[in-house]
């Protein structure tokens, strides 16, 4: 049980910092909901928050775009698009 309080109370704090454009915050977000931790498991949600850090040059939340556009988590399959987040952290 432990855990699972961990998780929800960090989430709660990664989620305060993000909205305030904290880019680790948004990137361990899109983390949580990927894996569903402290939340339910959302990949469009992990999405959005990959895509918010990978705005503010995150170069991990880079390559989680790159892999969401590879496999199609969170959005439609893009081959092109993924490439381009792959090599933006080359």
């Amino acid at each position: 049980m432990a855990v699972k309080q961990n998780y929800d109370r960090a989430f709660e704090w990664f989620q305060k910092a993000a909205n305030q454009g904290d880019v680790d915050a948004q990137y361990r977000l899109g983390i949580y909901y990927r894996n569903g931790n402290g939340v339910d498991k959302d990949v469009s949600w992990a999405f959005i928050w990959f895509r918010q850090a990978a705005n503010q040059n995150h170069v991990a939340a880079w390559q989680e775009l790159g892999v969401c556009y590879i496999k199609g988590i969170g959005v439609d399959k893009d081959v092109v698009e993924a490439v381009k987040w792959f090599k933006k952290g080359c």
